[in-house]
């Protein structure tokens, strides 16, 4: 966990270094500052940490997956309605926590509990866009697990997770950078700038650098951590390269089709350096898009 006047990794520091942009009028921020800019992190709720804890380790008995989850009414209510949604396609309906772990496993049960709780970061910033930004989030992890199942990615509901995450970064700068953050929310809207580039100018950072902060004080694996630090240059992954071009490419991909404030008709993602590495083509990224689409309003009952 980092807190302030604490080091930074090594990994933060590379990260930095890699996307501090070159000298112009930009404030020039180290991570020391991030750190300090970003220390009133929101804590993650206890019993989503112990669960996410608990799913790290591959041998969890089950009896203590379902154990932690029955603890939150509302985590426990959220997961039934992800379970049963179009998402997973189950013949019968799921009525318990317990029959949710057993019928869909640990890396399911993972990547549930990471979506029910996403929103609940986006909550954070009720009155600065939470709708557009909770939709780029859900869209990039849909797009993200489609990609993946497309090009038989080891851990599907691994890519649906990074792509829940990647921005989680933003209400946390909407929160402590307020005033500034505005402006960029005003620019981003009308299609002056996008997100990464003005966040990099106005503070010298972005929300790569403060949502990997945050995966890493809440413990998270450090394929997460690196693909939220790395979903705007993936092929600088020192690791999970693979991982952070799957995240960029949805990400891309919901710009493109204007899910979220973002929004870019002529971007082409099939000429992108991600679906280059990823080996997709236009057909291909055109079938995704489809899916996602379908998917999203499958699922807009699970964002409400």
């Amino acid at each position: 966990m980092l807190e302030t006047g604490e080091q930074p990794s090594s990994e933060a520091q590379a990260g930095a270094l890699l996307l501090m942009p070159s000298a112009s009028g930009a404030l020039r921020e180290d991570v020391d500052a991030l750190v300090r800019d970003v220390k009133d992190l929101p804590p993650m709720p206890a019993v989503i940490m112990r669960a996410m804890e608990a799913v790290q380790n591959p041998d969890v008995p089950i009896m203590t997956l379902q154990r932690l989850i029955s603890q939150d009414q509302a985590l426990s209510a959220k997961i039934l309605k992800i379970v049963n949604s179009a998402m997973y396609s189950l013949r019968c309906e799921v009525s318990t926590v317990s029959h949710a772990v057993s019928v869909l496993g640990v890396n399911t049960v993972k990547a549930v509990v990471m979506a029910a709780s996403v929103e609940w970061i986006f909550h954070t910033a009720k009155d600065l866009g939470q709708k557009l930004m909770a939709e780029h989030s859900w869209g990039t992890a849909l797009a993200a697990r489609a990609i993946a199942r497309r090009i038989r990615y080891e851990n599907v509901e691994e890519a649906l997770i990074a792509g829940l995450m990647h921005d989680i970064g933003k209400p946390v700068m909407m929160k402590n950078l307020r005033d500034r953050y505005e402006t960029i929310l005003g620019e981003v809207y009308a299609n002056r700038a996008d997100f990464h580039g003005q966040e990099m100018a106005i503070f010298g950072f972005s929300h790569a650098h403060v949502g990997s902060l945050l995966a890493r004080r809440w413990n998270f694996p450090p394929q997460l951590v690196q693909t939220v630090l790395y979903h705007h240059a993936p092929e600088a992954a020192p690791e999970y390269a693979q991982l952070a071009n799957i995240v960029n490419l949805g990400n891309l991909l919901m710009v493109k089709m204007g899910i979220g404030f973002e929004k870019n008709g002529e971007l082409l993602p099939e000429s992108t350096p991600a679906a280059v590495a990823l080996n997709l083509d236009e057909a291909d990224l055109r079938e995704v898009s489809v899916e996602v689409e379908t998917m999203l309003e499958a699922t807009t009952a699970l964002r409400k």
